[in-house]
């Protein structure tokens, strides 16, 4: 048709030319924006971009404007995807951060990928980025991680004190190995386990040994009637007859002093369940520190309280707290007044809350301190290491603390101070 258009005439070939040329040039700016559509629809995707949006007038045809509701759909799919993984990721690291347990995972470099704060308060660390900026005090640990092949546990003590049962495994996460180790303070189980475990011998001991020292002591008792009324009575005085009234005295004291011994630890074994209640701490320091006034001014001794906040409560038994901290103080009094020391003798008694929002109670006194090797043995029951001491008072204290929830440690430093902690 062009060709018969030129040869009748040009001027008509010329403008079919043009009209070619724009069909040609629309054709082209067409592809060309289906193109570039495509391309930002692509790129999006790729950089996880979802918040662009493709026009969908009809100024180009109905099927551009299919195409861009396409396209916005599939972002808008995208979007909502990345958005619900991003609050299940957010939610997962929100319960890993509020876990008890200590969570750490670390790559096949040994590069820290996860952690949370329970992890590093076990280990008593700041952070942790690779598994060689654990201390030196932490070779077991690291040694453990370091030769961690599928499956592994051990049972580790912290330097904080903690016993730690740490477990670890190893898998595959979208083809990379990690290592994934959790610890677990298993402190105040063991503690309670070996209290249960005291009570219960105390408890076989203590009938044993009553049922044994009772009938002696009564028939030392009837031998010394004898002796006193019977033989002295019809005999005349001699030495070998006020040997034995002597001998059996000491006998039948030895005896009664044995059974106040065994019958002195009732207390150990029939600690009552706590009442709990709102305790307004100010309010039970004051009672305390009035109930031991007399013997710390006798002592020369300086009782200090601080409380912060000042209206803090706690939920506890005010009684047995009360009988706790009374043995605290006669504790710290009794060694100050054996102690040697220059400077004003002190006692402080500090309340308040920990990077937990937890409450303590505080007793810090200024004496000679605690032999380090000590410190793991002094809430043993029947340990003790004052001459006249019965060893239950840190053992029944302990075990005060554990029936309200709590714990109770001590810090002690030769020659400095000693520091025992109720924490609720």
């Amino acid at each position: 048709m062009f060709a018969w258009v030129a040869w009748q005439s040009w001027s008509y070939a010329s403008l079919l030319g043009a009209l070619a040329l724009v069909v040609v040039l629309n054709l082209h700016h067409y592809v060309n924006d289906i193109n570039r559509r495509l391309a930002r629809f692509f790129e999006s995707i790729r950089y996880s971009d979802f918040a662009i949006r493709f026009s969908v007038s009809k100024e180009k045809g109905s099927s551009f404007e299919q195409v861009n509701t396409a396209f916005n759909e599939v972002l808008e799919s995208f979007r909502q995807t990345r958005a619900e993984k991003e609050a299940n990721l957010l939610f997962i690291n929100t319960v890993v951060q509020h876990l008890s347990a200590g969570i750490v995972v670390f790559d096949a470099q040994k590069n820290v990928l996860l952690s949370n704060n329970s992890a590093f308060q076990a280990l008593g660390l700041y952070r942790l980025h690779h598994l060689n900026d654990l201390p030196d005090n932490h070779y077991a640990l690291r040694e453990f991680v370091e030769n961690l092949s599928a499956k592994g546990k051990m049972l580790y003590q912290s330097e904080t004190g903690r016993q730690l049962s740490v477990q670890g495994v190893q898998m595959n996460l979208q083809g990379r190995s990690v290592l994934l180790i959790t610890l677990q303070n298993i402190h105040p189980e063991l503690q309670e386990k070996e209290l249960d475990a005291w009570r219960n011998l105390t408890r076989v001991l203590r009938h044993e040994i009553m049922n044994s020292v009772t009938p002696i002591v009564s028939l030392v008792e009837t031998m010394q009637d004898i002796v006193h009324h019977d033989l002295k009575s019809t005999h005349a005085a001699s030495p070998a007859l006020d040997d034995l009234e002597e001998a059996l005295e000491v006998v039948a004291t030895r005896g009664r002093g044995l059974m106040d011994f065994v019958e002195a630890y009732r207390t150990f074994t029939a600690v009552p369940e706590p009442l709990l209640a709102p305790v307004a701490v100010k309010k039970l320091l004051d009672h305390v520190t009035h109930l031991a006034a007399a013997d710390m001014q006798a002592a020369k001794i300086e009782v200090f309280t601080t409380i912060e906040p000042a209206l803090l409560e706690i939920n506890a038994d005010a009684a047995q707290i009360e009988m706790v901290l009374l043995n605290l103080l006669k504790n710290a009094r009794e060694a100050l007044q054996t102690g040697e020391t220059t400077e004003p003798k002190r006692i402080l008694l500090h309340a308040g809350k920990d990077a937990k929002n937890h409450p303590y109670i505080a007793v810090e006194d200024n004496g000679p301190g605690i032999d380090p090797t000590l410190l793991q043995e002094i809430f043993i029951p029947f340990y003790t290491t004052k001459p006249t001491g019965s060893g239950v008072g840190l053992s029944i204290s302990l075990q005060i603390m554990q029936l309200h929830g709590g714990d109770i440690r001590v810090e002690s430093v030769v020659g400095g101070v000693t520091r025992f902690v109720l924490r609720f």
